[in-house]
């Protein structure tokens, strides 16, 4: 399991630069932001892109180059390929997560005297649940048909790229009929730690129905 995450891992070397330095710049605007729910959602929107842009790459690759058939060729037990990609996503989101705030932090200490303020752990959490949650979902369905979600992720694509946008005109909606001001007297942080108990418990549930499902599945 161990040899299937390094591979992974190195892959992301080969991701496309662009698309990194493309988050980090919308991550830096949020810094230069006055403190208000916008900057939150530029920097849990940052991380999750991040998870998101690694897992797409490095499945795409398995997906372009056979590696499925390629592993199943050799003695190796098909859950510890399971085991390998979930691991991989636990790592891509500590990447992330982490990788952010450190950025955000720097931004901040070095353009002394902004408005705004780095991204923070409830940021992180939150990010880290959405991406739980989504990817408990989205990963039996790889492992049950494979290659033939690959429509589905370039749907994903598209709307990774245009859910800013749609955020902001929701935030300005929100914020004309009073219902930004609602969500903000409501207690996010014990929300996020509630979330993050039911994204793990989801998260573990996943990773069974995937062993299951993958180890029945014909080649």
């Amino acid at each position: 399991m161990l040899s299937l995450v390094k591979k992974d891992l190195k892959l992301l070397r080969k991701m496309n630069i662009f698309i990194l330095l493309y988050v980090l710049f919308i991550c830096a605007m949020g810094v230069f932001m006055p403190k208000n729910p916008a900057a939150d959602i530029i920097y849990i929107l940052g991380m999750i892109t991040l998870i998101f842009t690694s897992i797409i790459y490095t499945n795409g690759y398995d997906d372009k180059y056979k590696s499925e058939i390629v592993l199943n060729s050799f003695p190796i037990d098909r859950r510890n390929i399971v085991r390998g990609k979930y691991a991989s996503l636990i790592i891509y989101i500590l990447l992330a997560c982490g990788g952010v705030l450190i950025f955000t932090r720097i931004v901040e200490l070095v353009a002394a005297g902004t408005s705004g303020e780095s991204a923070n752990i409830w940021n992180a959490i939150l990010a880290m649940s959405i991406s739980l949650i989504f990817y408990s979902i989205y990963y039996p369905f790889y492992f049950k048909v494979g290659e033939g979600i690959r429509s589905f992720n370039t749907v994903l694509w598209v709307l990774m790229f245009v859910c800013p946008s749609i955020i902001t005109k929701l935030m300005k909606r929100w914020e004309s009929t009073g219902q930004l001001e609602k969500i903000l007297s409501m207690d996010i942080n014990k929300i996020s730690i509630y979330l993050l108990v039911f994204s793990l418990v989801i998260f573990y549930i996943s990773l069974q129905i995937s062993k299951i499902i993958y180890s029945k599945k014909e080649f």
